[in-house]
């Protein structure tokens, strides 16, 4: 498969040039020799939340990163579960409907994976109520990843994603 060259940025965001400038060919690999990364279209149903899980854990065993699998896991869950009930759809090439996308980045040790979404409102992390039975996503997020944040996209939508070590 062809690989797009991605270009580090030597203030330690390899990956967000990645997301902004990377292939514009969905399911297509940016490689080079000191990272990789691995964009997926999905349509904006339920069952895109298994899918997403499927494919990170089967590419966290090709880069010989199995050991984050349980933590990413949990995180590509709930970032894509937001995305579907919170964000709207991103218009997917070749398809009439919108969706999501999933990008899978890796640089040595470190692991990316990102969420993007069509909506403009912006994720918040808000204190958990005992109550309700929702609203705990982005705490689950913080406390499996070493750390997330979220990327404006223009003309619209954005990137949630987290990193991992």
């Amino acid at each position: 498969m062809e690989c797009a060259e991605a270009v580090a940025d030597p203030a330690g965001g390899w990956w967000l040039r990645v997301l902004t400038h990377g292939s514009r060919r969905w399911n297509t690999p940016v490689c080079g020799d000191r990272h990789d990364a691995v964009t997926w279209s999905f349509e904006p149903r339920p069952h895109s939340v298994g899918a997403a899980r499927e494919i990170s854990e089967a590419l966290l065993h090709e880069w010989e990163m199995h050991y984050l699998s349980s933590d990413v896991a949990v995180v590509v869950s709930e970032l894509v579960t937001n995305a579907l009930r919170h964000g709207g759809p991103l218009p997917l090439t070749g398809q009439s409907e919108g969706g999501i996308q999933l990008s899978l980045m890796r640089s040595g040790s470190e692991f990316i994976c990102a969420v993007r979404d069509g909506g403009d409102r912006l994720p918040e992390r808000r204190e958990t109520d005992l109550d309700l039975e929702g609203g705990r996503g982005l705490a689950l997020v913080s406390a499996f990843a070493r750390e997330w944040g979220v990327i404006p996209t223009p003309p619209g939508g954005k990137f949630v994603w987290a990193q991992f070590v």
